[in-house]
């Protein structure tokens, strides 16, 4: 009996330690993703003015991980895969319904902190971290690539006009 106790607390606390884990560390990136866009920044020659913080997509998730994978697999960096999918078409697959969408790239960086650094060193990246279009925010890494995707779910309440 108490083996079995024992177990079941080790199998418990080592399933409770993983999940946080992932959860902390996207935590964090939400949190120094907000706190650029809470304070406004230089994109370059460009000031971006403070916008509103992003929310965490678990669907965005899901595509930029596809993503980082797909181009650690088969050894490529681009918006592009090598079949000609981009980002519409990858958030597509993984059921997001979007009215705007995004993607960062890094490739090389180890920590989040690094590659946070490059994006916002880069106009056309820094300018993609500010957009105020977007609502929802995810980052990816697998193996030296780094995939964050931006997205803004299609309102369904809103009725096209017929004029």
């Amino acid at each position: 009996m108490k083996r079995f106790i024992f177990l079941f607390l080790l199998v418990s606390y080592a399933t409770s330690t993983e999940l946080p884990a992932q959860s902390t560390r996207q935590e964090v990136m939400l949190k120094k993703i907000n706190k650029l866009r809470s304070k406004g920044c230089v994109c370059q020659d460009r000031f971006m003015p403070p916008v509103a913080p992003l929310e965490w997509s678990s669907t965005l998730m899901t595509s930029a991980l596809y993503h980082a994978e797909d181009m650690k697999e088969k050894d490529y960096f681009s918006h592009y895969s090598p079949t000609g999918k981009d980002i519409g078409d990858r958030i597509d697959a993984v059921g997001y319904s979007w009215s705007y969408c995004g993607e960062n790239l890094g490739s090389g960086q180890r920590t989040f902190d690094e590659v946070m650094r490059n994006w916002i060193e880069s106009k056309t990246h820094c300018m993609m971290l500010m957009n105020p279009e977007v609502e929802e925010v995810a980052v990816a890494k697998a193996g030296i690539y780094w995939v964050q995707h931006f997205g803004k779910r299609f309102d369904r309440n809103i009725v096209p006009s017929n004029k």
